[in-house]
């Protein structure tokens, strides 16, 4: 660690604030060189609420949690909270507000390395931050006593103002309210003048900066600004781009999301706190009516809904829904395609078109739907009298489909792979009906040597099966999930859905669920890592199950909304 971060790190230490920033204060103490910039509103609100977290407090039962929290660091810092607390006369919460009760505020400027970057703590007491600046400085050299004797703090005046520094890579000073701290000379020497009012031009004149705090919104605890029309400018950004645009296989996987950047002056990075958790997120300013119209296969054109809802059955663990319109894509394959990459599609497309029994490979994906689901969840079935070495939790995928023409065209492909696939796994097929839906399965024989590797005997996971229910074709890994899915979209309408074209949640009580029912590999893992005793090893993995129950869920999703493109990842406690 070069010795700025490792100084600099002490400051966010030794204040306990670790995020923060005012937008009118902390932010207009930094040059309008700045190409990247970061904010936190309310420091001291933030870290209550993380450490307030059940989920946060339960950690200190794992004996690899008490570890850190026992560590050499971690104790450091430790100390110097109560440290300051004794020499102030005040709690953290009380400190960090009148230290850094404006905020925090990171400006970074982009060019050789490394990197100017300026770090400001924006108090609410000047007398209050010049004790605190004093206490940290002395709290360096007390360190740097013990460790480096032979580096030495420096100060010398710069507009009259005292600038202390640490060899070339570590400067701070104090002026008012506010402390400084920064890797480059420079950098500082311009914060210095600005606050001084010897120079004007700060980061907020710059136009993308304050449509940037607009986008992050009015409930955001922290946010940033990135000027990608800077970055954009770069060969590599082009070349990026460029390439992008003539790829087919990159421009099913991400293209929308490029186009969203290709489209973008700046970037702003957002943090909020939700009433039941926390998210975090990355937004462009590229509107939806914008988008490439070409890109119709990540998201709809005509009002249609992004994803269609979240599968969550008893037990789920993991639901995701996301929109890709393949029959699109292959409609409009001449003017989308790379002919180049077009060509040996088609050749490959016509060895196919051999083999399907009275229907092509463009006629499956233009009768098939552009929403599709995947579904994980404990089902708690029994398949087998035998057991897998490793239990896997079953999965499933739910395709939606334009016509009953793509149902019956699947069934019967279906049911013919099954019959083949079975010359190899020996399976045997049977059916059974589920509220008035046929459910096909192929189940492994327990019995006999199979003529493929698998000496874990992963295969008695599963029990692959499928059934087509209303406008959509269910495809698992086994019968359980199958029919927990079944009511599931028995019970939606054909409007029901959301504006995001990609959605993904873990659950983490289905997670708890799984993990309490087939705790041997954890067990296992514990003992052999930690050299414990079986009893012990339950214990810990019994700990763990209850702990990731109360952990609620994560959502990750992708959203082309009205006015702006959102990467999103959100953290829900509270279920």
């Amino acid at each position: 660690m070069s010795r700025f971060a490792a100084c600099l790190a002490l400051f966010f230490f030794s204040a306990d604030a670790i995020f923060a920033a005012d937008q009118t204060d902390a932010l207009e103490r930094i040059p309008i060189q700045a190409d990247l910039v970061f904010k936190v509103e309310h420091p001291r609100s933030l870290i209550e609420g993380v450490i307030a977290i059940d989920a946060y407090q339960g950690l200190q039962q794992f004996p690899q949690a008490r570890e850190i929290l026992e560590s050499t660091p971690v104790r450091r810092f430790f100390q110097t909270i109560r440290y300051l607390e004794t020499e102030l006369g005040e709690p953290w919460p009380v400190l960090l507000d009148r230290v850094a009760g404006n905020g925090l505020a990171v400006g970074v400027a982009f060019g050789k390395e490394p990197q100017p970057a300026l770090f400001i703590i924006e108090g609410k007491d000047a007398e209050f931050v010049a004790k605190a600046h004093a206490l940290l400085l002395k709290g360096i050299r007390d360190e740097l006593e013990r460790n480096q004797p032979q580096t030495q703090l420096v100060t010398e005046e710069f507009e009259n103002v005292t600038v202390t520094s640490i060899g070339k890579d570590f400067f701070t000073t104090q002026i008012g309210t506010t402390i400084f701290v920064s890797n480059n000379k420079n950098a500082i020497g311009e914060a210095v003048k600005l606050a001084l009012g010897k120079i004007k031009t700060k980061v907020t004149d710059h136009a993308t900066v304050i449509q940037a705090r607009k986008l992050a919104g009015p409930k955001a605890v922290a946010w940033g600004w990135l000027n990608f029309a800077k970055v954009k400018e770069s060969k590599e950004s082009k070349d990026f781009f460029a390439s992008t645009k003539k790829d087919i296989f990159q421009t099913m996987i991400f293209g929308s999301t490029v186009d969203a950047a290709r489209r973008s002056d700046f970037i702003t990075f957002v943090l909020e706190k939700t009433e039941t958790g926390y998210s975090a997120g990355v937004r462009l300013p590229a509107k939806r009516a914008e988008l490439d119209p070409d890109l119709a296969i990540h998201a709809p054109f005509h009002g249609e809904s992004g994803s269609k809802p979240l599968l969550r059955p008893k037990g789920v663990i993991y639901s995701q829904s996301f929109y890709l319109d393949l029959g699109f894509l292959w409609k409009e394959r001449k003017r989308i395609f790379n002919q180049d990459n077009l060509k040996d599609i088609e050749k490959g497309i016509e060895q196919l078109n051999r083999v399907l029994p009275n229907t092509t490979f463009g006629q499956i994906l233009e009768n098939s739907g552009p929403y599709h689901r995947l579904v994980a969840a404990h089902t708690g079935e029994k398949l087998y009298t035998s057991e897998p070495a490793q239990s896997i939790p079953p999965v499933a995928y739910i395709g939606s489909m334009r016509s009953s023409t793509y149902g019956e065209t699947m069934e019967a492909l279906l049911r013919a792979g099954g019959l083949i696939a079975g010359f190899q796994t020996k399976w045997k097929m049977t059916e059974q009906e589920f509220m008035g839906t046929n459910i096909v399965t192929y189940r492994f024989p327990e019995t006999g040597t199979p003529n493929y590797d698998d000496p874990e005997k992963y295969r008695f996971n599963a029990a692959p099966s499928f059934a087509i229910v209303n406008d959509s074709i269910i495809l698992g890994s086994t019968p359980g999930i199958v029919q927990l899915l079944i009511p599931e979209i028995k019970k939606e309408s054909a409007t029901d859905g959301s504006h995001k074209v990609w959605q993904g949640r873990f659950i983490m009580k289905g997670a708890s669920q799984f993990l309490k029912a087939n705790p041997e590999a954890t067990i296992t893992q514990t003992i052999l890592s930690q050299g414990i005793g079986l009893a012990e090893a339950q214990k810990q993995t019994n700990q763990l199950a209850n702990w990731l129950g109360q952990l609620g869920s994560y959502e990750i999703s992708i959203d082309h909304a009205k006015d702006y493109f959102e990467f999103r990842i959100a953290w829900n406690y509270g279920n």
